[in-house]
């Protein structure tokens, strides 16, 4: 059997308080100390309600606060996932910057020194880009 709560045993003082009340006779100073006494169970009660909606309302801001967190780790998530796919794009078109002025070069020179199978540049065309086939910026 479980034992009674706090509450339930202040619920059920107040109201034989209550019914004791009405028994007593007007004017009396036993109306008076059961009158002092009701009222100081009620502030009892009302303490409890108190500090039972304080204590509800510090769990709920708990709960949100952890809710807020976790959005805030998921977000923070998703930027980081965000700029990991930015940096491997950057890194991309870095390479590919590098890497396609050089495959051009490459395939011009083949193209270039078949042409000029006799050992001289003769022809103008191939003399005059020989001199610019160099991956740097002018």
């Amino acid at each position: 059997m479980s034992e009674p709560n706090i509450k339930d045993l202040l619920n059920e003082e107040i109201a034989t308080e209550i019914q004791n009340l009405s028994e007593l006779k007007a004017g009396s100073d036993e109306k008076s100390s059961a009158i002092d006494d009701l009222a100081k169970l009620y502030k009892l009660r009302i303490e409890e309600n108190k500090s039972e909606w304080d204590a509800d309302e510090k769990y709920d801001r708990r709960v949100m606060e952890g809710e807020a967190n976790t959005k805030d780790d998921e977000m923070k998530q998703r930027q980081l996932e965000e700029q990991v796919k930015e940096r491997y794009f950057r890194v991309g078109v870095a390479a590919a910057e590098l890497m396609v002025p050089l495959i051009f070069y490459g395939i011009w020179m083949r193209k270039g020194f078949k042409f000029e199978e006799t050992g001289t540049y003769t022809s103008k065309t191939f003399t005059g880009l020989i001199n610019r086939f160099r991956p740097t910026k002018k």
